[in-house]
Protein backbone atom coordinates (compact mmCIF):
# COMPACT_ATOMS: atom_id res chain seq x y z
CA UNK A 1 0.00 0.00 0.00
CA UNK A 2 1.08 3.81 -0.91
CA UNK A 3 0.20 6.67 0.82
CA UNK A 4 1.06 9.96 -0.28
CA UNK A 5 0.15 12.88 1.81
CA UNK A 6 -0.63 16.53 0.75
CA UNK A 7 -1.31 18.32 4.47
CA UNK A 8 -3.70 21.37 4.88
CA UNK A 9 -5.70 22.88 6.99
CA UNK A 10 -9.63 22.23 6.72
CA UNK A 11 -9.65 24.73 3.97
CA UNK A 12 -7.36 28.00 2.31
CA UNK A 13 -10.03 30.14 1.23
CA UNK A 14 -12.26 32.73 3.46
CA UNK A 15 -15.15 31.62 1.99
CA UNK A 16 -16.39 28.31 0.02
CA UNK A 17 -13.39 25.72 -0.01
CA UNK A 18 -9.98 25.46 -1.49
CA UNK A 19 -9.50 25.55 -4.74
CA UNK A 20 -6.36 23.45 -4.18
CA UNK A 21 -7.35 20.59 -1.37
CA UNK A 22 -4.52 18.35 0.20
CA UNK A 23 -5.57 14.65 -1.18
CA UNK A 24 -4.48 11.24 0.73
CA UNK A 25 -4.18 8.89 -2.20
CA UNK A 26 -4.26 5.31 -0.91
CA UNK A 27 -3.27 2.18 -3.18
CA UNK A 28 -4.07 -1.15 -2.48
CA UNK A 29 -2.65 -3.81 -5.56
CA UNK A 30 -5.28 -2.17 -8.71
CA UNK A 31 -7.75 -0.22 -6.68
CA UNK A 32 -7.07 3.74 -5.80
CA UNK A 33 -9.07 5.66 -3.04
CA UNK A 34 -8.67 9.81 -3.46
CA UNK A 35 -9.76 11.50 0.00
CA UNK A 36 -9.56 14.56 1.15
CA UNK A 37 -7.25 15.58 3.53
CA UNK A 38 -8.52 16.87 6.74
CA UNK A 39 -6.53 18.20 9.63
CA UNK A 40 -8.18 20.72 12.20
CA UNK A 41 -6.49 23.88 13.57
CA UNK A 42 -7.31 22.52 17.48
CA UNK A 43 -4.12 21.79 19.79
CA UNK A 44 -6.64 18.80 21.28
CA UNK A 45 -5.29 15.88 19.85
CA UNK A 46 -9.01 14.13 20.82
CA UNK A 47 -10.96 17.00 19.29
CA UNK A 48 -11.87 15.39 16.02
CA UNK A 49 -15.38 13.63 16.16
CA UNK A 50 -16.18 11.35 12.94
CA UNK A 51 -20.29 11.83 12.50
CA UNK A 52 -22.22 8.83 11.09
CA UNK A 53 -24.79 9.50 8.51
CA UNK A 54 -28.40 9.60 9.94
CA UNK A 55 -30.37 6.72 7.50
CA UNK A 56 -33.96 7.41 8.87
CA UNK A 57 -35.83 10.53 10.54
CA UNK A 58 -35.30 11.58 13.77
CA UNK A 59 -38.04 13.25 16.21
CA UNK A 60 -36.39 16.41 17.89
CA UNK A 61 -38.02 16.09 21.56
CA UNK A 62 -34.97 15.63 23.88
CA UNK A 63 -35.35 11.55 24.21
CA UNK A 64 -32.16 10.56 23.29
CA UNK A 65 -33.38 6.84 22.79
CA UNK A 66 -32.99 7.35 19.26
CA UNK A 67 -29.34 7.97 19.76
CA UNK A 68 -28.45 4.61 20.80
CA UNK A 69 -25.77 2.81 18.81
CA UNK A 70 -24.23 5.78 17.90
CA UNK A 71 -20.96 6.56 19.79
CA UNK A 72 -20.45 9.39 21.72
CA UNK A 73 -17.94 11.53 23.18
CA UNK A 74 -17.63 11.85 27.02
CA UNK A 75 -16.30 15.33 29.15
CA UNK A 76 -15.70 14.06 32.43
CA UNK A 77 -11.82 15.12 33.66
CA UNK A 78 -10.43 17.82 34.62
CA UNK A 79 -9.03 18.91 31.00
CA UNK A 80 -12.15 19.95 29.56
CA UNK A 81 -12.72 23.31 31.59
CA UNK A 82 -12.43 26.54 30.13
CA UNK A 83 -9.57 28.50 32.42
CA UNK A 84 -10.58 32.06 32.09
CA UNK A 85 -12.96 34.91 33.29
CA UNK A 86 -11.85 33.55 36.70
CA UNK A 87 -13.21 29.88 36.14
CA UNK A 88 -11.36 26.39 35.98
CA UNK A 89 -12.05 23.01 37.88
CA UNK A 90 -11.76 24.58 41.26
CA UNK A 91 -14.94 24.09 42.31
CA UNK A 92 -15.48 20.98 40.24
CA UNK A 93 -16.69 17.75 42.61
CA UNK A 94 -16.77 15.02 40.30
CA UNK A 95 -18.28 14.03 36.97
CA UNK A 96 -21.78 14.05 38.86
CA UNK A 97 -21.44 17.57 39.74
CA UNK A 98 -20.87 18.38 35.99
CA UNK A 99 -20.04 16.28 33.13
CA UNK A 100 -21.31 15.43 29.36
CA UNK A 101 -21.73 13.38 26.48
CA UNK A 102 -22.20 14.14 23.06
CA UNK A 103 -22.84 12.64 19.86
CA UNK A 104 -23.47 14.32 16.26
CA UNK A 105 -24.58 12.61 12.55
CA UNK A 106 -25.68 14.28 9.90
CA UNK A 107 -27.88 13.91 6.72
CA UNK A 108 -27.91 15.85 3.64
CA UNK A 109 -29.63 18.71 4.60
CA UNK A 110 -29.17 19.03 8.61
CA UNK A 111 -26.76 18.81 10.92
CA UNK A 112 -28.10 16.27 14.10
CA UNK A 113 -26.81 16.70 17.26
CA UNK A 114 -27.86 15.59 21.34
CA UNK A 115 -26.12 16.01 24.33
CA UNK A 116 -26.29 14.01 27.86
CA UNK A 117 -25.84 16.46 30.49
CA UNK A 118 -25.13 15.49 33.87
CA UNK A 119 -25.51 18.97 36.18
CA UNK A 120 -26.42 18.18 40.08
CA UNK A 121 -27.91 21.56 40.20
CA UNK A 122 -30.08 22.71 37.41
CA UNK A 123 -31.38 26.23 37.34
CA UNK A 124 -33.73 28.07 35.32
CA UNK A 125 -31.92 31.29 33.12
CA UNK A 126 -31.55 34.50 34.89
CA UNK A 127 -28.55 35.91 32.59
CA UNK A 128 -30.41 35.88 29.26
CA UNK A 129 -33.52 37.84 30.68
CA UNK A 130 -31.58 40.84 31.41
CA UNK A 131 -31.12 43.30 28.63
CA UNK A 132 -28.15 44.73 29.27
CA UNK A 133 -24.41 42.84 28.80
CA UNK A 134 -23.45 42.63 32.30
CA UNK A 135 -24.69 39.44 32.42
CA UNK A 136 -26.13 37.32 29.47
CA UNK A 137 -26.45 33.58 28.18
CA UNK A 138 -23.19 32.53 28.84
CA UNK A 139 -23.84 32.60 33.02
CA UNK A 140 -26.97 30.35 32.29
CA UNK A 141 -27.09 26.64 32.46
CA UNK A 142 -27.19 25.46 28.99
CA UNK A 143 -25.39 24.20 25.84
CA UNK A 144 -22.97 26.30 23.73
CA UNK A 145 -22.31 24.92 20.24
CA UNK A 146 -19.82 26.73 17.72
CA UNK A 147 -19.57 25.73 13.86
CA UNK A 148 -17.30 26.70 11.56
CA UNK A 149 -19.42 25.50 8.62
CA UNK A 150 -16.75 26.41 5.32
CA UNK A 151 -14.21 25.04 7.31
CA UNK A 152 -11.66 28.59 6.99
CA UNK A 153 -10.64 29.04 10.65
CA UNK A 154 -11.52 32.70 10.48
CA UNK A 155 -10.43 34.34 13.76
CA UNK A 156 -13.38 36.78 13.72
CA UNK A 157 -16.73 36.38 13.25
CA UNK A 158 -20.05 38.68 13.61
CA UNK A 159 -24.08 38.97 13.86
CA UNK A 160 -25.49 38.05 10.80
CA UNK A 161 -22.59 35.92 9.40
CA UNK A 162 -24.61 32.50 8.14
CA UNK A 163 -21.66 30.55 8.20
CA UNK A 164 -19.64 31.26 11.31
CA UNK A 165 -21.50 30.52 15.03
CA UNK A 166 -21.58 30.40 18.21
CA UNK A 167 -24.72 29.32 19.61
CA UNK A 168 -26.23 29.24 23.16
CA UNK A 169 -29.12 26.67 23.59
CA UNK A 170 -30.25 27.87 27.22
CA UNK A 171 -31.86 25.83 29.74
CA UNK A 172 -35.48 26.08 30.95
CA UNK A 173 -38.54 23.84 32.07
CA UNK A 174 -41.11 26.96 30.68
CA UNK A 175 -39.24 29.07 28.39
CA UNK A 176 -35.55 27.94 26.75
CA UNK A 177 -33.89 30.70 24.69
CA UNK A 178 -31.53 30.50 21.59
CA UNK A 179 -28.86 33.07 21.08
CA UNK A 180 -26.05 33.21 18.19
CA UNK A 181 -23.34 35.10 18.18
CA UNK A 182 -22.26 37.91 20.00
CA UNK A 183 -20.45 40.60 18.38
CA UNK A 184 -20.53 43.40 15.69
CA UNK A 185 -17.74 45.66 14.55
CA UNK A 186 -17.75 49.11 15.50
CA UNK A 187 -14.73 51.40 14.25
CA UNK A 188 -12.61 52.99 17.00
CA UNK A 189 -14.45 50.67 20.27
CA UNK A 190 -11.94 50.15 22.69
CA UNK A 191 -10.81 46.62 23.56
CA UNK A 192 -13.55 45.02 25.18
CA UNK A 193 -12.47 43.52 28.61
CA UNK A 194 -13.40 40.92 31.50
CA UNK A 195 -12.46 42.32 34.45
CA UNK A 196 -11.74 39.64 37.85
CA UNK A 197 -13.00 40.10 41.03
CA UNK A 198 -8.82 40.82 41.99
CA UNK A 199 -9.50 43.83 39.22
CA UNK A 200 -6.84 42.84 36.66
CA UNK A 201 -8.16 42.17 32.83
CA UNK A 202 -8.68 39.83 30.54
CA UNK A 203 -9.51 40.11 26.89
CA UNK A 204 -13.31 39.41 26.05
CA UNK A 205 -12.92 40.20 22.32
CA UNK A 206 -10.40 42.46 19.44
CA UNK A 207 -10.66 46.00 19.76
CA UNK A 208 -13.28 47.60 17.24
CA UNK A 209 -15.95 45.41 18.67
CA UNK A 210 -18.86 45.74 20.34
CA UNK A 211 -21.16 43.04 22.31
CA UNK A 212 -24.67 43.03 21.46
CA UNK A 213 -27.35 40.34 22.77
CA UNK A 214 -28.49 38.32 19.83
CA UNK A 215 -31.40 36.65 20.81
CA UNK A 216 -32.90 34.07 17.96
CA UNK A 217 -35.26 31.96 19.61
CA UNK A 218 -38.48 32.53 17.50
CA UNK A 219 -36.26 32.67 14.18
CA UNK A 220 -34.49 29.53 14.60
CA UNK A 221 -37.18 27.07 12.70
CA UNK A 222 -36.52 29.48 9.63
CA UNK A 223 -34.02 30.08 7.29
CA UNK A 224 -31.22 30.12 7.29
CA UNK A 225 -30.81 27.97 10.27
CA UNK A 226 -34.32 25.55 9.26
CA UNK A 227 -33.63 24.85 12.94
CA UNK A 228 -35.09 22.45 15.72
CA UNK A 229 -34.48 21.83 19.45
CA UNK A 230 -35.93 20.64 22.64
CA UNK A 231 -34.44 19.98 26.06
CA UNK A 232 -35.75 17.38 28.75
CA UNK A 233 -34.76 17.35 32.17
CA UNK A 234 -33.57 13.92 33.60
CA UNK A 235 -32.74 12.69 37.02
CA UNK A 236 -28.93 13.75 36.37
CA UNK A 237 -29.27 16.78 34.56
CA UNK A 238 -31.16 17.23 31.41
CA UNK A 239 -30.52 16.30 27.63
CA UNK A 240 -30.54 18.81 24.38
CA UNK A 241 -31.45 17.76 20.93
CA UNK A 242 -30.39 20.01 18.07
CA UNK A 243 -31.19 19.76 14.37
CA UNK A 244 -30.04 22.69 11.87
CA UNK A 245 -28.46 23.88 8.83
CA UNK A 246 -25.14 24.34 8.02
CA UNK A 247 -25.07 27.24 5.03
CA UNK A 248 -22.06 27.06 3.27
CA UNK A 249 -21.04 23.23 3.99
CA UNK A 250 -20.88 20.35 1.99
CA UNK A 251 -23.00 17.70 3.42
CA UNK A 252 -21.18 14.63 2.07
CA UNK A 253 -18.99 12.46 3.49
CA UNK A 254 -15.60 13.22 3.45
CA UNK A 255 -14.51 10.59 0.76
CA UNK A 256 -17.41 11.64 -1.43
CA UNK A 257 -16.31 15.54 -1.76
CA UNK A 258 -16.95 16.63 2.10
CA UNK A 259 -14.63 18.72 4.07
CA UNK A 260 -14.09 19.03 7.19
CA UNK A 261 -15.92 21.15 9.84
CA UNK A 262 -14.98 23.36 12.57
CA UNK A 263 -17.12 22.26 15.82
CA UNK A 264 -16.44 22.98 19.39
CA UNK A 265 -19.44 22.25 22.20
CA UNK A 266 -19.11 24.10 25.86
CA UNK A 267 -21.22 23.03 29.09
CA UNK A 268 -21.87 26.59 30.72
CA UNK A 269 -22.98 25.42 34.98
CA UNK A 270 -24.48 27.92 37.44
CA UNK A 271 -26.11 26.70 40.91
CA UNK A 272 -27.07 29.61 41.98
CA UNK A 273 -29.57 30.64 39.57
CA UNK A 274 -27.76 34.20 39.79
CA UNK A 275 -24.38 35.86 39.49
CA UNK A 276 -21.23 34.36 37.53
CA UNK A 277 -21.05 30.99 35.67
CA UNK A 278 -19.62 28.68 38.41
CA UNK A 279 -17.63 26.58 35.79
CA UNK A 280 -17.56 25.22 31.91
CA UNK A 281 -16.97 21.87 30.24
CA UNK A 282 -15.41 22.29 26.77
CA UNK A 283 -14.43 20.06 24.18
CA UNK A 284 -11.66 22.24 22.41
CA UNK A 285 -11.01 25.69 23.02
CA UNK A 286 -10.57 25.48 26.83
CA UNK A 287 -7.60 27.73 26.65
CA UNK A 288 -8.12 30.92 24.19
CA UNK A 289 -10.71 33.41 23.04
CA UNK A 290 -12.98 30.68 21.21
CA UNK A 291 -15.74 33.07 21.20
CA UNK A 292 -13.78 35.18 18.63
CA UNK A 293 -11.59 32.60 16.86
CA UNK A 294 -12.79 29.30 14.96
CA UNK A 295 -8.98 28.16 15.06
CA UNK A 296 -9.81 26.87 18.50
CA UNK A 297 -12.73 24.98 17.52
CA UNK A 298 -12.43 20.98 17.15
CA UNK A 299 -13.25 19.42 13.75
CA UNK A 300 -16.03 17.32 12.60
CA UNK A 301 -15.65 14.94 9.87
CA UNK A 302 -18.90 13.67 8.35
CA UNK A 303 -18.83 9.51 7.12
CA UNK A 304 -21.38 7.79 4.89
CA UNK A 305 -21.66 4.74 7.15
Amino acid sequence: MICVLNQSNRTKSGRGHSACPGFVLVGLYLGIVVMPAVYGFSPCSWATYYASKRKEPIKIDGDLSDWNGVKGFTMAQEKFFFAGQGMSSAKWKGPEDLSATFKVQWDARYIYIAVEVTDDVVTEPHGALVKGTETGSWDDDGVELMFDNDGCGVSRYYIGDPMHHEFHFVYSSRHPYVFDNFWKKQPGAPQPLFTLPDGSTEPLAYPGEVMVKNEITDVFPKPPYNGAYAFRRTAKGYNLEVRMSLPGARMAAVNEGGHAIGFDIAINDNDAGKGLLKQQLHWSGMNGMFWRDCKLFGTLILLNK
